[in-house]
């Protein structure tokens, strides 16, 4: 009978796999394709024979990844991101801030939050922006801190809004007619929702709905909506509240 080999320098690592991963294909392998009895299998490996049981089931069913995709060469980075970083870039060149130079890709129709600005800023080394404080360096109502002169938050007038508007945003009206049938006025009066005496309770409500339907990652982002008028129509609005009557809210 012919001696099994002695185990060779790093066999532990296929023997003791501590990647979770690695640990779930070896216990696999060991009862799938060497014929390791499951009890066995299940042992060696830190599992109990159910689990490794209802590891094999989905391994068959193609339902277990046991190896991670490979990977792609280059730096990572969201494709938006990437579409965007040379006019982030030259925007920035222009001195124009992160609120600013997010408002501006809106504008372009290739909209990214100033999160992803700012990232792409950090990433190609440009450092913080300093400004000198008056209000007329900058009119963006997208840029904290400056006199944007936009009008208060309080109900709509329709007899003064325009008959039409350019909007990005034309895709939360969609959600109108669900809204109307759900009654969300009466579900807000029903649940104690309060409101005030400018601003009704379904319309806060509506406000902090439109930051989660157009995927704004945080209320203090709720400037990168102002500019839109679909945004306040949606809330029956004027114009959406600020950031700070918002995380009040």
């Amino acid at each position: 009978m012919t001696a099994k080999p002695a185990p060779k320098r790093g066999w532990e690592a296929f023997a003791q796999p501590a990647q979770i991963n690695q640990r779930r294909y070896e216990a696999v392998r060991a009862y799938v394709l060497e014929g390791v009895p499951l009890a066995e299998a299940a042992a060696r490996f830190g599992y109990t024979p159910s689990a490794l049981a209802s590891l094999t089931r989905d391994f068959r069913a193609g339902k277990l990844p046991l190896f991670a995709e490979p990977g792609k060469p280059g730096r990572k980075s969201a494709p938006r991101k990437d579409a965007a970083r040379s006019r982030v870039i030259e925007l920035r060149r222009h001195g124009l801030s992160v609120y600013e130079i997010s408002t501006r890709l809106a504008a372009e129709g290739r909209p990214l939050n100033r999160t992803g600005v700012g990232q792409i800023l950090a990433e190609e080394g440009f450092g913080r922006l300093l400004r000198h404080p008056e209000p007329k360096a900058s009119v963006s109502p997208a840029t904290a801190g400056r006199d944007t002169k936009l009008p208060r938050a309080k109900a709509i007038d329709f007899a003064a809004f325009p008959a039409t508007a350019t909007t990005r945003l034309a895709g939360l009206l969609l959600a109108v007619p669900d809204l109307v049938a759900l009654d969300l006025p009466a579900l807000a009066r029903n649940a104690g929702y309060p409101g005030t005496r400018v601003i009704p309770a379904a319309s806060w409500l509506l406000s902090l709905l439109a930051l989660k339907l157009t995927a704004t990652r945080r209320v203090s982002h709720v400037d990168d909506l102002l500019d839109d008028p679909a945004s306040a129509l949606f809330a029956g609005l004027a114009i959406l509240p600020k950031k700070s009557a918002l995380r009040g809210r």
